[in-house]
């Protein structure tokens, strides 16, 4: 995965930045969006970064 990606065009958020966020305990939509902005604006993103919230929780459980 590219972490440089930018998911959300209006808030220029990143997959690294939904990442971060998600280490650092959000966990939902709606935490990760007050954390990055992402999905804010247009919501045109909102299907991705709910998706990659999903990946990077999953991937955190993984021993």
């Amino acid at each position: 995965m590219d972490m440089e990606k930018t998911v959300c065009n209006c808030m220029g958020v990143t997959c690294e930045r939904i990442k971060n966020a998600v280490e650092s305990g959000a966990c939902t939509l709606e935490e990760v969006q007050e954390a990055t902005g992402a999905g804010t604006v247009c919501g045109a993103c909102l299907e991705e970064v709910e998706a990659l919230i999903a990946h990077f929780k999953a991937e955190a459980r993984t021993p």
